[in-house]
């Protein structure tokens, strides 16, 4: 097998059109393209760079333009500017600064967006931290999430701890074993299920009153399933659990509840049944 500290490294400061094949370190201050597969130890993009074929390294930098067209494996992800794969993804930790689109699934030990990622397929992580804005086009499975930024999720949520600082919209199922939101804007779930599921709202302050964005602090989910239930600002069809509170602003259809119920005087509920 070929060692990667024993190949050439490549090195583009101007325009270049080149094929693909293995190097030991690539860095693009120009303009490059590379017709096939790129396999390489690092990748450092500081200009543009398209790769028709797909990235196999251990790290990428990107911190002007990078275009991939096949898959993306690597064990460090860091874009600081504007990258684009165009197939599957697979990296150890994924920071993402800048603008980041995969057209395909990701998978990956650790995933932060402090900037703006669209992955348009499913997403597979043990941490998945969001500062930034987040749309992913499949379900998300993680152990431990925290937004404080804005995420959009068309399918599952399935996670240990969701903590929720943010914006979020899930199409589907939010479930964890501890899921935690605060409502600085308007957030939503088709439905919520957990041990322990709290919802409250929070007065705006810093970035979210100074952009003004996102609606008014709610909650909407068709259904609301947990052990211990706290519910501020929700409005929803069914809430079923077995110790549960219905706080200031909720508008709750049907409450089922199987220990003990309290229901604040701003409340409103249109029945409840002990089950």
């Amino acid at each position: 097998m070929e060692e990667r500290h024993m190949r050439n490294d490549l090195n583009v400061t101007g325009s270049r059109k080149t094929t693909g094949g293995h190097y030991n370190r690539v860095n693009i201050d120009g303009m490059a393209k590379l017709d096939g597969d790129l396999d390489c130890t690092s990748l450092n993009v500081n200009g543009t760079l398209k790769i028709y074929g797909a990235l196999y390294t251990e790290s990428v930098t990107v911190n002007g333009m990078a275009k991939v067209e096949g898959e993306l494996q690597t064990t460090s992800l860091d874009v600081n500017g504007t990258m684009g794969v165009h197939g599957p993804a697979r990296a150890e930790t994924t920071t993402i600064n800048g603008m980041c689109t995969i057209n395909g699934p990701l998978v990956s030990s650790r995933v932060r967006v402090d900037g703006m990622t669209t992955i348009n397929g499913a997403l597979a992580t043990p941490e998945l931290t969001v500062n930034g804005k987040c749309n992913v086009r499949g379900r998300v499975d993680s152990e431990r999430i925290d937004i404080g930024g804005m995420a959009t999720i068309d399918g599952d949520v399935q996670g240990e701890t969701i903590s929720v600082q943010g914006n979020l919209k899930v199409g589907g199922l939010l479930n964890a074993d501890t899921v935690e939101i605060r409502l600085y804007t308007s957030s939503s779930a088709r439905e919520v299920g957990g041990e322990r599921i709290d919802i409250r709202r929070r007065e705006r302050s810093g970035f979210w009153k100074v952009l003004g964005l996102g609606g008014a602090p709610s909650f909407r989910a068709e259904l609301i399933e947990g052990d211990e239930i706290m519910l501020e600002d929700t409005e929803a069809d069914t809430v079923r659990g077995t110790r549960v509170h219905i706080g200031r602003g909720c508008n709750i259809r049907l409450v089922e509840y199987s220990g003990d119920l309290s229901v604040d005087p701003e409340a409103r509920i249109g029945r409840v049944e002990q089950i």
